[in-house]
């Protein structure tokens, strides 16, 4: 079980999305992101795709929100940037063979708030100068607890 983390500044406390710095995801008929919670990811998916879905569909329709953070505006989003590779089932591993899935980002890396290109996702600001107050660290912290 992955550990939950708190992504904030260790000078001015600026705090970020608390987790693993991306959420799996399954998009409905509409477009429309829901998110599969952990260890559940597969009963979320079969809710919205069904039982059975093809390797192709779930391919096409899950993959791995990173919690972002615009650098200029500091707009907090979410967005799909080709991160992480997804993976459901068992089938999948057994299956990769027969049809590869390369990482490919769903989303452009762009501020939907003020439209900056300047976008980090909080597990690249780990380490890095807190970009609201230039003088802080974004520290990842683990709250003792697990999901």
């Amino acid at each position: 079980m992955p550990k939950i983390n708190e992504y904030k500044c260790n000078k001015c406390g600026l705090t970020l999305e608390r987790g693993w710095g991306y959420r799996f995801y399954v998009e409905d008929g509409n477009g429309k992101r829901i998110d599969c919670y952990h260890p559940m990811e597969g009963y979320h998916v079969a809710e919205v795709l069904g039982k059975h879905p093809s390797l192709k569909l779930i391919r096409e329709r899950t993959g791995f929100n990173s919690f972002c953070i615009c650098l200029d505006c500091l707009h907090q989003f979410r967005a799909d940037l080709g991160c992480f590779e997804t993976y459901w089932s068992p089938y999948e591993l057994y299956l990769e063979n027969h049809l590869p899935r390369p990482k490919q980002a769903k989303d452009r890396r762009q501020c939907p708030n003020c439209r900056s290109k300047k976008v980090k996702t909080e597990l690249e600001l780990v380490g890095e100068t807190c970009p609201k107050c230039k003088e802080g660290v974004i520290e990842e912290i683990w709250t003792g607890r697990i999901s």
